[in-house]
């Protein structure tokens, strides 16, 4: 707004204003809503960049002595898209935010502190009776916004969908709780059969192949155990040792002759800044996270990843989820952004092809994984493997793919070996993928 002009006596002075909006709180009242948030922006990434999408808040200057001073602007305020309740006093609060703000969520007489992932967050919420529940968001860029605000109602009878999220808004089976609490430990008798089982494969597949094969054992952590720090307060304070089944594992195979464990931990924690690793509404890793497995993979087996480079990362946004299922929100409410790698080079091997940008579907779909194995042949690779996989190896097994003369997939869901294939391809290597939530199978795997 320019100033009028005073008489000569003073000097012109023009004063500039500056405004800063921020959005209403939304509130419902419904378990869920039928409308689906705008979806954040996409970003494309080149080159081996993987930085996740986001924007940056505005600020507005003031005029005063000395110079122009800047302050943030008012984060907008979350929206609310809506609840589910998952179990007798438990529900889920969902919405969208200011990309990777940082939430404060009040519940009655009870408030923590969470963080969005992108512009989305999933929020848990206990309660012993109807509540509501309030969210503010914090930007980098800006101050701390105004609430929104929902009623959870108490349902005592609901049924107990065995899921929860965390501070991270990661949704999550509780199944998978354990593995942090250190409560599913192995015992001596169980500890001792699952080196026997190791020990008969090594035999049994060289017995079958005519030769010695490698077993390898590749361990994809739990996603909690990568972000530790998305445990609640009430998940801590349950640990009584942390991760000891893995622990477990990883000691007792590395002890049997013949075989070689790539625990990939170390791996996933170095690269956690990388980019998404893992859904937060699917529990599997991504396709970005499954080729930091797969790097550490072949180069434990003395071969070398095609760098990051090789791929083009592109952030999509999702809601086709297995959290999105279980948790009874279904399609079109929950949404995140997840990386998906397309190969900038010719890959002469099926797995890539066909495969659709979703968390859950392309594998299923994809005709080399419907029957029970699939043989990839590539003429400029010697060596045989057999990989042993569930759903969690989907993501991993095109990369692993590039590396093989002639590469065989089993799928497993007993996690037994198929003695028959190792008889009719002769492998080197036997690779079984196998997540840190199912070690269990192990002892009893044949």
């Amino acid at each position: 707004m320019k100033k009028a002009l005073f008489p000569a006596v003073l000097a012109a002075v023009m004063l500039l204003t500056a405004c800063g909006a921020s959005l209403p709180a939304q509130t419902t009242e419904e378990d869920k809503t039928d409308t689906a948030p705008a979806p954040v922006t996409q970003a494309e990434h080149t080159g081996g960049t993987t930085e996740e999408p986001g924007t940056e808040a505005e600020t507005s200057g003031a005029a005063g002595t000395g110079g122009t001073e800047k302050t943030p602007e008012k984060t907008a305020a979350p929206v609310i898209k809506g609840t589910v309740t998952v179990g007798a006093g438990e529900a889920i609060v969902y919405g969208t935010c200011e990309p990777n703000s940082r939430l404060k969520v009040s519940a009655g007489d009870s408030a923590f502190e969470a963080y969005a992932d992108g512009g989305y967050f999933a929020v848990p919420v206990t309660c012993k009776r109807s509540v509501t529940v309030t969210v503010t968001a914090t930007s980098d860029k800006g101050s701390e916004s105004d609430g929104a605000s929902v009623l959870v109602k108490y349902r005592k009878n609901a049924e107990d969908r065995g899921v929860t999220a965390t501070l991270g808004s990661r949704v999550i089976e509780k199944k998978v709780l354990p593995d942090q609490y250190g409560t599913n430990a192995f015992d001596g008798s169980e500890l001792a059969a699952l080196k026997k089982s190791a020990a008969y494969r090594v035999k049994k597949a060289a017995d079958k192949a005519g030769k010695s094969v490698r077993i390898v054992y590749v361990i994809a952590p739990d996603p909690l155990t990568v972000y530790p720090e998305e445990l609640t307060a009430e998940m801590t304070e349950n640990i009584e040792k942390k991760n000891a089944r893995l622990e477990q594992t990883v000691k007792a195979l590395s002890g049997v002759e013949g075989v070689t464990v790539i625990d990939l931990r170390a791996a996933m924690a170095e690269n956690r800044e990388n980019g998404k690793l893992y859904y937060k509404l699917d529990s599997h890793w991504t396709e970005l996270g499954a080729y930091y497995g797969y790097a550490e993979t072949v180069s434990a087996l003395g071969m070398t990843a095609r760098p990051l480079s090789d791929f083009r990362v592109e952030y999509i946004d999702i809601d086709d989820t297995d959290m999105n299922v279980y948790s009874g929100v279904g399609t079109g409410e929950m949404y995140e952004s997840a990386p998906f790698l397309t190969p900038l080079f010719e890959a002469d091997t099926p797995y890539f092809a066909k495969k659709e940008k979703s968390a859950r579907f392309w594998n299923y779909a994809n005709e080399f994984f419907v029957g029970k194995t699939s043989v990839s042949l590539q003429k400029d690779q010697t060596g045989v493997a057999l990989v042993l996989l569930d759903s969690y190896g989907f993501n991993i097994v095109p990369y692993l793919s590039l590396h093989f003369g002639t590469f065989v997939t089993q799928r497993v869901w007993s996690h037994n070996c198929d003695y028959g294939l190792v008889s009719e391809y002769s492998p080197d290597v036997i690779i079984h993928i196998i997540a840190e939530r199912d070690l269990g199978e192990l002892v009893s795997a044949t």
